[in-house]
């Protein structure tokens, strides 16, 4: 990268580390109900014991009034995800074998005109029956990235969604900017992904024959 190429992009990480110290102190929120999504972030220094590499972990807890199969079947609907999903531009699966898929998916990470466009390319282990996904990266933007989503059915009915991310961003941000980014695209996304799940559920709710 040319010295004038490199002092621009220093500069525009500079603009967007600022920018986003004011939007955090402008947008100080209350802690969360338990019926609101609750997203933490933290940075992994290294990513694992021993290693050399440093890592965003971003950890979300959603609580959603809809059945676990609703839930299940919209968060396993990779083929249709950019379709609810407004940070990613496209999508597709590819079968592997019985439960495990490869799905390759184009999304923008940032916010406004401030987008970093990423693509990712990662296996991805079905556990229908317990209701778990294990995913990795094989391939895309990002060095590395390891995804595990959780379903659990709640007493009194409903359900919880949880969900764990570590990813190594390599050179596409600084790690502390990444870590920000990430969350906030996690935010937008499983918003997104909560609207869709109610949307579904409210519509199998209707077309279900009265007894």
């Amino acid at each position: 990268m040319k010295p004038a190429a490199l002092l621009s992009v220093k500069r525009l990480w500079c603009c967007m580390l600022l920018s986003l110290s004011t939007l955090n102190a402008l947008s100080a929120t209350a802690p969360l109900s338990e019926t609101e999504l609750d997203i933490r972030s933290a940075l992994l220094r290294p990513c694992e014991p021993g290693g050399r590499e440093d890592c965003v972990k971003v950890d979300v807890k959603l609580h959603l009034d809809a059945p676990i199969e609703i839930v299940w079947q919209v968060i396993t609907d990779y083929q249709n995800s950019a379709k609810f999903i407004s940070s990613l531009k496209s999508s597709s699966e590819t079968p592997l074998a019985p439960n495990k898929l490869q799905v390759e998916q184009v999304g923008r990470v940032g916010w406004n005109a401030l987008n970093v466009e990423i693509k990712t390319i990662y296996h991805v282990q079905l556990n229908p029956v317990d209701k778990k996904i294990q995913s990795v990266a094989v391939g895309g933007d990002l060095k590395r990235v390891s995804m595990f989503t959780q379903l659990h059915t709640k007493v009194g009915g409903g359900t919880l969604l949880e969900y764990s991310l570590i990813t190594d961003p390599a050179r596409w941000a600084p790690l502390v900017i990444a870590e920000e980014l990430l969350k906030r695209n996690a935010q937008q996304s499983f918003a997104d992904l909560k609207r869709e799940i109610l949307r579904r559920s409210a519509t199998s709710a209707v077309s279900k024959p009265a007894p």
